[in-house]
């Protein structure tokens, strides 16, 4: 068996040997690239996140700036196109605490007078606006695309038509505004299914918002957030769209001649497998025929241990013995053996005769089990009084025997 494993393993190593011999070309594809496009339904997303926002419109500066924090958060679903490109829609809640020169700024009415103004008006408000952005990962663009990268800077722009209202007053009292937006998204990949965002967000609103905005301060009318929240990846997540393949020659590892000798030497290896396998059949077949055998002959004693008088103890000589019938016993497995204890009927007891062939018996067969023969294998007894295992010496019956178990 040693002999056909070791000629296998060279038949498997030089299988692939010969097969590269015939090769003339592979095809590598790259996929740490940012141009790999997925199915439509691949790289979908859901976001959730919540921070705080700070209106800049012209006279917030009168206002203390922990009095202009105001709560903001949004909800997003989009996709991913490429490593790079992505777009998504959204819900954005914001809400305002700004100072404003006109009691109806903001299109409301005014919370009152600021401390220490007596022409600067306090406006909260509140808003939901709808929102479409475009968005790109830069690290992926400039980077590469890379499946194990933790970190992502994305930047996003977009635009957004959105309803706001004065707090404290009906809904139905609000005011419509467009929006355009932009900023980073900070991406932590957690797994392929969570990420973490920390975004930073600019809104621009309609000029006409403050009602104050129209001249030089027209730019003016910002939100500035910045939101922590949580990401879900809808599988598929991966990028498994082909790419552009690089062709790359291969050079032979061997020239023809010692491709053809490799091939010989294959051929002999398998036609040894073959001589071997056969071998190893006719082996099994007489192992398994001498087995028959073995069970079906009726044999005499396959040992006899003999004792000196009136004694059941092993003498080295004895132990050494059994060791070799161990040896033999453990041979053959399928076969069972018997050890039988005798004692001289001319000498003792009765009752003393009784006890010591029981002791012989299990001397043998307690030196058979240490030498490692399997019990399932052995038996003993000891011998009716009237049994002799020669009528003419009666002490040749001092001694213990080991046989096959008739089948």
């Amino acid at each position: 068996m040693k002999k056909i494993f070791t000629v296998a393993m060279l038949l498997a190593c030089l299988a692939p040997v010969a097969m590269a011999a015939t090769t003339e070309q592979e095809t590598v594809s790259d996929p740490e690239q940012g141009l790999l496009i997925n199915g439509f339904w691949d790289n979908w997303f859901i976001s959730l996140d919540g921070g705080a926002s700070v209106f800049l419109s012209p006279y917030d500066n009168e206002l203390e700036f922990t009095k202009r924090i105001a709560p903001a958060a949004s909800l997003n679903f989009g996709k991913w196109w490429t490593p790079v490109f992505g777009t998504r829609i959204g819900l954005d809640y914001m809400s305002a605490n700004s100072a404003a020169l006109n009691a109806d700024a903001f299109g409301f009415q005014a919370d009152g007078l600021i401390d220490g103004f007596d022409d600067l008006y306090q406006q909260r408000h509140h808003g939901l606006r709808p929102h479409l952005d475009g968005m790109v990962d830069l690290v992926n663009l400039f980077g590469g695309y890379n499946p194990n990268r933790v970190y992502s800077l994305i930047i996003f722009g977009g635009m957004g038509y959105g309803y706001g209202w004065e707090e404290g007053q009906p809904i139905s009292d609000g005011d419509w505004c467009a929006e355009l937006r932009g900023g980073l998204i900070n991406t932590f990949h957690v797994s392929d299914a969570i990420d973490i965002n920390i975004e930073l967000k600019v809104s621009k609103y309609d000029s006409g918002l403050t009602k104050e905005g129209r001249g030089p301060n027209s730019w003016y009318n910002l939100n500035t957030s910045a939101n922590i929240g949580i990401a879900y990846n809808f599988p598929q997540r991966g990028w498994e769209a082909p790419v552009i393949p690089v062709v790359v020659p291969v050079v032979p590892k061997y020239t023809d001649a010692e491709g053809d000798a490799l091939v010989a030497q294959l051929n002999d290896a398998n036609n040894r497998i073959k001589d071997l396998e056969e071998d190893l059949a006719n082996a099994n077949n007489r192992i398994a025929e001498l087995e028959e055998d073995l069970e079906n002959v009726d044999r005499g004693p396959l040992a006899t241990v003999y004792f000196e008088i009136n004694k059941s103890n092993l003498d080295r000589n004895n132990r050494k013995v059994i060791a070799k019938i161990a040896d033999a016993i453990k041979a053959t497995p399928n076969v069972k053996y018997v050890v039988t204890g005798y004692a001289d009927a001319e000498t003792g007891t009765d009752a003393f005769n009784a006890k010591l062939r029981q002791q012989r018996a299990e001397a043998v067969y307690n030196a058979l089990i240490k030498n490692g023969v399997n019990a399932d294998q052995l038996t003993w007894k000891a011998s009716d009084k009237s049994e002799k295992l020669n009528k003419f010496d009666f002490t040749k019956d001092r001694a213990a025997t080991i046989k096959v178990v008739a089948q």
